[in-house]
């Protein structure tokens, strides 16, 4: 009996509660019942000690960054604690994802602050042109306690932030990007992946060079605040010169890997104009390699002091410093792209839109390029890949033939230095011989003894062409020192004559 006069006085509450609600909707004025809604919750807020953010997939018609960031950084916490996960690949992204499912919550702690991540899915009603549809609304709840306001707004969110771009970074697909000579759709460059197998382990060049440039790069990624405080653009220039073949477009791949950049590959010849160069700049992203190759043969940047030096002798060139391309487009005029336009490229205002750059250009002769170019702030490193040694032919023989020693490999220390090999030229050696150890040392031997002879009988016909040089330089000395004695006796014999006839002369007065 006692327990049905309890439910009959829940049931007469209930339906009291229900009369007032409804009494309230009915004829309580909209704006006084907001009012008494915040003002009730205000007061409710304030006995809880919690705080909750709500962070919404969209912001208005607009994605919310801050949703994405906080999707990517609970990927990589939520798998220890969440009951049920989703897995997928987004788009451009190199590795798996885990996600939370709706309902679900993690904990986590920072800097002893006890926070709470939920996930929440809630049908949202729109109607357009009297149609009504549903809509999925994306959503996490951040909770807190009230007294860690501050700490999560100066510190967590930030945290939270920074460890998303990281994740993104590192999941992202890099990208090889090439710019183009016409502007379609209104892109000036584009791109596919970028999946190069060149690293700094099986890069053959000096391994204290290749120790070199991976601790200047990684000086370089790590001194953001220092580009800052001493007011430099957050950039870095390389130049790497030597003949070709000796491995300049691996080192760049290997650099691209190492630091996990993407590249732009910028082809000089299908820019137009110094603007249209700025844009391609301006279009590049942050944590990037930008190469440009061979850029002697791309542009004349050749030195000033002696292009005017051959202008002199030659009283046919022009001063300044207008460069041309060497390229022509379809049915168009030369287009033209100056030394100020590429300097300004590389160091001028434009050059610090954006940060964490490297700028690469490389050659085949370095004396051809203009010493402002080269000048430190512009190229900061000057790398010299040069022809193969003997710590680089190590590195090939166990990439390519999968040894660390051989027998042979002390007479290759002797004869590598008087040849000029490079590592392309004993690469395509070991690649023909089909991993056989052996007989790869001895091709590359035989060739190093054919390389020697060629080089010797060219030394020989070099000495042999300077001494007929010298011969016939000779032969022209004493030819012109002949002819200023022969020249010298025929106007001290002219000289003798006219004092003879003047001497006749005097006399033959004194005798009238």
């Amino acid at each position: 009996m006692d327990v049905i006069l309890d439910w009959k006085s829940i049931g007469s509450l209930l339906a009291t509660f229900m009369f007032i609600r409804t009494a309230i909707n009915d004829f309580l004025p909209p704006e006084i019942y907001q009012y008494l809604k915040r003002f009730f919750s205000k007061i409710f807020s304030s006995l809880l000690p919690k705080v909750t953010i709500i962070i919404e997939e969209f912001d208005g018609a607009y994605t919310n960054d801050i949703f994405e960031a906080v999707q990517a950084y609970l990927s990589s916490k939520c798998f220890s604690s969440a009951q049920v996960l989703k897995l997928s690949r987004p788009k451009n992204f190199k590795n798996l994802t885990f996600s939370m499912n709706t309902n679900q919550s993690f904990e986590e702690t920072f800097e002893g602050i006890k926070i709470k991540w939920s996930f929440y899915s809630v049908e949202k009603k729109t109607s357009n042109l009297g149609y009504s549809r549903s809509l999925e609304n994306r959503l996490f709840e951040l909770s807190f306690h009230r007294k860690y306001k501050e700490s999560v707004h100066s510190s967590y969110i930030p945290h939270v932030m920074e460890v998303a771009e990281a994740i993104k970074f590192r999941n992202r697909e890099r990208k090889l990007y090439t710019n183009r000579a016409y502007n379609e759709d209104g892109r000036i460059w584009s791109s596919i992946p970028f999946s190069h197998p060149s690293t700094f382990d099986t890069l053959a060049i000096d391994p204290v060079l290749k120790e070199d440039i991976k601790q200047d790069l990684m000086r370089f990624v790590r001194r953001k605040e220092f580009y800052s405080r001493v007011g430099r653009a957050w950039k870095r220039g390389y130049l790497l010169y030597g003949p070709p073949g000796t491995g300049k477009t691996s080192l760049i791949a290997a650099i691209a890997n190492f630091l996990e950049f993407d590249i732009y590959d910028m082809e000089l010849t299908a820019v137009t104009s110094n603007s249209q160069m700025r844009k391609l700049l301006i279009s590049t992203s942050n944590k990037s390699v930008i190469v440009v190759e061979d850029i002697d043969c791309s542009l004349d940047l050749s030195d000033r002091k002696k292009k005017e030096s051959r202008a002199e002798d030659d009283n046919n060139e022009n001063e300044g410093d207008s460069r041309k391309i060497k390229s022509q487009k379809k049915g168009s005029l030369l287009q033209t792209v100056s030394l100020s336009g590429v300097l300004n490229f590389v160091d001028g205002l434009w050059s610090s839109c954006g940060g964490e750059r490297l700028i690469i250009f490389t050659t085949n002769h370095k004396e051809k390029l203009d010493a402002a170019l080269l000048r430190p702030g512009r190229m900061d490193k000057h790398i010299n890949l040069s022809f193969c040694e003997i710590e680089a032919f190590k590195m090939l023989a166990k990439n390519y033939l999968g040894i660390d020693k051989h027998e042979l490999m002390r007479k290759v220390e002797k004869m590598l230095p008087l040849t000029k090999m490079t590592p392309a030229d004993i690469a395509e050696i070991f690649m023909s011989c089909e991993e056989d150890a052996d007989m790869g040392m001895i091709s590359v031997i035989k060739r190093m003894v054919k390389e020697k002879k060629k080089n010797d009988h060219l030394t020989i016909e070099d000495a042999s062409v300077d001494d007929q040089k010298s011969k016939a330089k000779k032969n022209d000395d004493n030819d012109n020192e002949d002819a200023s004695v022969d020249q010298k006796s025929k106007e001290k014999k002219i000289t003798d004559n006219d004092n003879e006839e003047k001497e006749d002369a005097t006399e033959k007065k004194e005798e009238d």
